[in-house]
């Protein structure tokens, strides 16, 4: 088995890079990526591991396509070279960007009555800060009224919720795909399943601007959370469908943050046959 989308400390998972890859070897994966949250910090050590499994340098950039009207999808870049100029200096970016949209979503909260501090959700991270982040900020001040990051997302922290705020700088679906080809990697959407847009025009404008492939194998079930999805056979079955169609290449993963959220590290199955066509794209 293995698993092309983990997450470390240095966006919003729990383990540290050396945690998660001991976690993987002893789960017995054959290869995983770090794919952290618009960011390669934990990537750019991987060269530094002592390890029996191939670990790949990956990221998952978020993106804000006002021209399209896709807001907060998420590309995978897989096999990326982690110290590419143009991938770190857009991640510089980004990461202001990031910041800044996490302060304004704090003080949406405080204009809600909800006292918490940015500095309340930077004491969980260890690297940037995202929602999650956020959420057990809210968790540990009003433990009554949020007994879940779930629970959080499905009051205030989801999209449509009274405290969701984008960012409000453009960043683009071809402007994602074009840096991690930049960097030398392939484009995958992630959980497909989860976009809130038309899948067929999703799909064919993300192929249309150079994506290379989807997930077809992700764990839907163990991270809706809020969303309430069980349906991973079907909605697995339906990408894979889709991928067929459109000549895209196949990706999965478990989208392990860490033991408290989600299925066992290991237990998801993704088969090494994938990564083998990736690596005849690349």
């Amino acid at each position: 088995m293995i698993d092309l989308h983990l997450h470390t400390k240095a966006s919003d998972g729990t383990l540290s890079l050396e945690e998660l890859v001991k976690r993987a070897e002893k789960a017995g994966l054959k290869a995983i990526a770090i794919t952290d949250h618009d960011t390669v910090k934990a990537a750019r050590r991987i060269k530094e591991l002592e390890t029996s499994i191939e670990v790949i340098p990956g990221i998952e950039i978020s993106v804000y396509d006002n021209k399209l009207d896709y807001i907060d999808l998420h590309v995978l870049g897989l096999f990326i070279d982690p110290e590419n100029a143009k991938l770190l200096s857009t991640l510089e970016r980004l990461e202001k960007e990031r910041e800044e949209q996490k302060k304004a979503i704090v003080g949406k909260l405080n204009e809600l009555g909800y006292e918490i501090t940015y500095e309340d959700a930077r004491k969980y991270a260890e690297g940037q800060i995202g929602r999650p982040h956020i959420a057990r900020a809210l968790m540990e001040k009003y433990p009554q009224e949020f007994r879940s990051i779930s629970e959080a997302f499905d009051k205030l922290l989801d999209q449509s919720k009274p405290a969701f705020r984008s960012r409000t700088a453009f960043f683009g679906l071809k402007d994602a795909i074009d840096v991690i080809h930049e960097a030398g990697g392939v484009a995958i959407l992630c959980h497909p399943g989860f976009c809130r847009y038309k899948t067929e025009k999703l799909l064919k404008d993300f192929k249309a601007l150079g994506g290379d492939g989807i997930e077809t194998i992700y764990d839907y079930e163990h991270n809706s959370g809020w969303r309430e999805i069980t349906d991973n056979e079907g909605i697995n079955k339906e990408m894979k469908g889709w991928a067929g169609k459109l000549g895209l290449l196949e990706s999965g993963g478990s989208d392990y943050h860490g033991p408290n959220k989600g299925a066992e590290l290991g237990v998801f199955d993704v088969p090494d046959e994938l990564l083998d066509r990736i690596r005849k794209h690349l």
